[in-house]
Formats: C-alpha cells, sequence, structure tokens
C-alpha cells in the first residue's frame, strides 16, 4: 500500500523551442513484506506485512531546439532525477541485517538495513592499512603483537597475523577488531541519474547521440578481494593493482624475512598489504564511486539528395551507422559502473562479483523507400 503526493508543471517558450517540466514528488510505501525472526523450533522466520519507507525528490526535463534552418538544426534534450530514500518502519525490529553470500558465509553480514537510514546500506569494515614491523616482535620464530597494537586476527585469522598483514579499525576501542566493529561504509542508492541526447543534420547529413549517467552511488567491488587475496586457497592467480603489495620474501633467495629492518626497507613504498589472508575481509576499501557518464548509442547517418534517387524511382536512401556503449567515464576500477550482481534478495544492491561487462557493438545500415 502506498501513499503518493506529487506536484508538477510544464513550459514551453518560445514557440516551443524551449520546453520541459518539472515533478516535485514524496511518496511513502507501506505493509512492506519483511522476513520476521520467530522463536522456537521449525521455521527461522515468517513473512510479515509491516515495513515502510519513503521516497522524495524531483525530476526535471528539458528539450530545446538549438538550431533550426533548411541545411542545419541541432536540438538538446536532457533530463535529471533526484531521490532520497529513508526507512521509516521495521515493525519494531532494530535492524535487518542480509549476506550477499558471494564468498559463501565467509563475509558474513554486508548489509544492513535500519530505520532512519536508506536502503543499500554497505556494512563492513574501515580498512586502517597494514600492520608494519615495528608492531611485532620477532621471538621464537614468530610474530608476537606488540601490546597496545590493534589486534585483528579474530577477522583475517590467527595464522595471517604478522608484518604486512590487512589492519583494521577497533571502532569500540577494546583492542581487538571483531564482528562488533563493522559500521556502514557506502550505500548504494544514487544520488541523482538521468540522460542527455543530441541530435542534429547538416546538409543530407543527421546524427545523434544518447548519453546515460548516475552519480553519487557506491559499488561493492567483490572482485578486488576475491582476486587480490590468497584467502585459503594456494598458488592462485592474482589481479594486478597500481598499488605495490607488500612481500614478506626476500626474491633474490627465495626466503621468509625475519629482519624488520630488512622488511622495512624491502616494503619501504609498499601502499597496500598482503594478499596472505584467512578469510574474505569486506573493508571500505574495496567500495568505490559508482557515478559514470556512459555513451550508450550514437548514429551518424547521409540521405541521398532526391534529385539523385528520383532517377532510379527511390523516394529515399538513406546510409547509416550506429555503435553502442562507445565509451564509459568513470572512476570505478572494475570493467562496468552499471552492475548489479547479487539478486538473490533486493537488499543487496550494487554489488560487483563476477559480471561479464559490456561489449561496444557497430550496426551498418540502409533504410531504402520507393
Amino acid at each position: 500500500m502506498g501513499v503518493s503526493h506529487n506536484i508538477g508543471l510544464d513550459f514551453s517558450f518560445f514557440k516551443s523551442r524551449l520546453s520541459g517540466s518539472v515533478e516535485l514528488y514524496h511518496n511513502t510505501t507501506k505493509d512492506l513484506l519483511i522476513q520476521f525472526p520467530t522463536a522456537g523450533s521449525g521455521y527461522e522466520f515468517q513473512y510479515r506485512n509491516m515495513g515502510s519507507v519513503r521516497n522524495r525528490g524531483f525530476e526535471v526535463s528539458l528539450n530545446a531546439v538549438l538550431v533550426e534552418k533548411d541545411n542545419f538544426g541541432l536540438t538538446l534534450g536532457a533530463n535529471l532525477s533526484m531521490n532520497e530514500n529513508m526507512v521509516t518502519d521495521l515493525g519494531g525490529l532494530d535492524r535487518i541485517e542480509s549476506e550477499t553470500q558471494w564468498a559463501s558465509t565467509e563475509v558474513g553480514t554486508d548489509y544492513i538495513v535500519e530505520v532512519g537510514k536508506p536502503l543499500g546500506n554497505m556494512y563492513g569494515y574501515q580498512s586502517d592499512g597494514f600492520y608494519k614491523a615495528s608492531d611485532f616482535t620477532y621471538t621464537d620464530g614468530k610474530w608476537v603483537l606488540n601490546e597496545g597494537v590493534v589486534d585483528s586476527s579474530p577477522v583475517i585469522g590467527a595464522d595471517y597475523l604478522r608484518p604486512g598483514a590487512m589492519k583494521l579499525k577497533d571502532q569500540d576501542n577494546d583492542g581487538e577488531v571483531t564482528v562488533d566493529d563493522k559500521v556502514v561504509i557506502g550505500n548504494s542508492q544514487a544520488k541523482g541519474f538521468g540522460g542527455i541526447t543530441l541530435s542534429g543534420y547538416l546538409y543530407g547529413f543527421d546524427f545523434s547521440a544518447n548519453f546515460n549517467y548516475v552519480f553519487g552511488n557506491d559499488i561493492y567491488n567483490a572482485n578486488k578481494i576475491e582476486f587480490t587475496s590468497s584467502r585459503k586457497y594456494n598458488n592462485r592467480n592474482f589481479m594486478k593493482t597500481d598499488e605495490k603489495r607488500w612481500t614478506n620474501i626476500d626474491w633474490s633467495t627465495g626466503q621468509l624475512i625475519t629482519d624488520p629492518d630488512q622488511l622495512d626497507a624491502v616494503n619501504a613504498d609498499a601502499a597496500l598489504w598482503s594478499p596472505a589472508v584467512g578469510n574474505a575481509v569486506l573493508t571500505d576499501w574495496a567500495i568505490e564511486d559508482g557515478s559514470f557518464l556512459r555513451l550508450t548509442s550514437a548514429t551518424i547517418g547521409y540521405t541521398l539528395p532526391s534529385h539523385i534517387t528520383m532517377k532510379a524511382k527511390i523516394s529515399r536512401l538513406r546510409f547509416y551507422v550506429t555503435g553502442t556503449n562507445l565509451f564509459c567515464l568513470t572512476r570505478y576500477s572494475g570493467y562496468d559502473p552499471e552492475v548489479d550482481t547479487r539478486r538473490a534478495t533486493p537488499l543487496t544492491p550494487g554489488v560487483d562479483y563476477s559480471a561479464y561487462p559490456k561489449s561496444i557493438g557497430y550496426v551498418v545500415g540502409v533504410n531504402l523507400t520507393f
């Protein structure tokens, strides 16, 4: 059940050379289906109609005829939508935790829904870089964590706690990183999205270009975790990163380095932790800005002059070429920022895990009218 409120305005100026619309909306959806936990044996939960969410924002569209001559014309169209989402009720529940399970149960809860906050909140650890040799004392063939240094071993695995290991922030300042130190580290919902269309003609030539864009959303790059860590597997091929990784090996001898000074010298310009880790761990390092501008399609055509085609009893003859997904401007490090792969539940949007990237395509054609 939902209640919608909206007010809009359509406008047109200069003999419709400039037109568009503006709409404000405030929508509330109630009685959402929620998995409510149940006590006792048997089923762990039951579905109940008790949640509610609110969406409010605005939509703007604009169309402008910039130039309109006999042999030259240019038209621009654009639209923008901005939305604010908020959970207003969970039927008495404090929160709803959800798992993407891209790495089975290793990551655990990586999305969370809470009253007063938007849907799509990503839930994980904040990265604190990596451990240095000075954080340990090497005694009896083992690296022993110094007193007062935060212990991340409950998350990364005790066997992997050594210089160069992933270090996490201790949110509750108890000296140890556990699941209680998870926080919201990103959100999949875009602040705004829309499209731009540009079309025109010039002495028999015509063209059109269609763009779409999104800004303000985060992407959960599970590929970044999967392909840059060994976890419990040996002899894995790692995806290349732009950051130099910590190493515990003297590559001239192939032996582990146990001297702290030598470790510091070898890793003087290291910017990323060692790939050795016991579990898949979601940190804010794997949460990236998903904003992009994509040229979705573009067409260039040419229509032969009618005095030529009429000699062949042809009313109109047009040749054209169309390209799709020609380029995408983004800071996202993955293959495609327009991605959503974990769809078993709507509570885990914006995950990139082994998604097949969009390909560039071309079509050449002829329009023939007798």
